[in-house]
Order: structure tokens, then sequence, then C-alpha cells
């Protein structure tokens, strides 16, 4: 009777001693941002631009358009003009352009760095007449004023930003 007594009472204390079963937790971890796939491309992190806010006057006031070469791009320089709200600090960004040959669609495609290190992308086409305009297909929602000038290897774009501002935007065909 002992040896049962004793035999029940170390089973007892050994389930005890067994740690409880692991549950299941309710709580969900906020997952990290999520990059929109708009496109594939990846910007050339050596090439980081800094953002200036130079004088009104040093900013070409006419971009007068010209032939788009397709191909890839990098920024070279970007401006703020005005009271553009939306960008400090350094970025790289590539940009391809595109022209459906048989519609004439000119199609632009972004990716940019960001400060968070999450990458920008979107895609947009340029209405080059009768006034330029970029509307947004992939990544952002709506359109907005723009103007460019093409030249051989080069780009420059000028895109609204906020109520009152531009950015001023030049790339370097790859």
């Amino acid at each position: 009777m002992l040896k049962r007594t004793f035999a029940a009472l170390l089973l007892a204390s050994a389930a005890a001693c067994t740690p409880p079963a692991p549950t299941q937790s309710t709580e969900t971890e906020t997952p990290p941002p999520q990059e929109l796939a708009c496109n594939t491309l990846t910007p050339d992190l050596a090439r980081q631009v800094s953002v200036e806010t130079p004088p009104v006057a040093a900013i070409a006031s006419d971009l007068r358009g010209g032939e788009l070469t397709p191909g890839l791009y990098d920024l070279t320089s970007a401006r703020r003009v005005g009271a553009a709200t939306g960008w400090d600090g350094t970025r790289a960004v590539a940009l391809e352009v595109s022209e459906d040959t048989a519609t004439g669609v000119v199609t632009l495609n972004w990716a940019g760095t960001t400060p968070t290190s999450v990458v920008d992308r979107w895609s947009a086409t340029l209405a080059e007449a009768p006034q330029a305009r970029l509307t947004y297909t992939c990544g952002r929602v709506g359109d907005v004023d723009a103007s460019f000038a093409a030249a051989s290897r080069a780009l420059e774009l000028r895109i609204a930003d906020g109520a009152d501002g531009e950015l001023h935007l030049a790339f370097a065909q790859r």
C-alpha cells in the first residue's frame, strides 16, 4: 500500500513539473511595409542624389518636350521648386521609358529609394498634348501636370508636387 501511495505521489509531482502545453497567440504581429510590384526596376544605390532647393531663377522655366528615347535612366539631380512637399535628403531613382509603337502611348516605370528604405514604385502614362500630364496606372492614383525635355541620353522631368510646388528631376540614360 505504501508503495502505491508513493508511486501516486511521484506521478503527481512529475505532472506538476511538466511545462504547460504551448498555446496559440491571439495577438498578430504587424507586417513590415510591403513594396507594390508595379514594375521590377531596382534603383542603383551607388547613385544617391541630394535633393536641392535652389533659387527659383536657377530652374529652367520652360521644358519644351522632345523625342523621348526608350531605355533605362538614373536620377542625376533633384530640385524642389516652389513649395514642393514630397522630397528631402538623398534618393536614388531608376526610370524606365517605353513607347507602344502601335498606339504611341509612352509609359514611365519608376523605382526610387525612400527615407524608410522601402522602394517607391509606380507606373504612369505620359500624355504630351495638349498639356503634358502623367496619369498613374499603378502605385499612385490620379494624374498630375508634368513637363519634360528630352535630349540624347538625357531627360528632364518636372512633376507637380503639393499644392504649390514641383519636383525638377534630371536623368541620364544607362
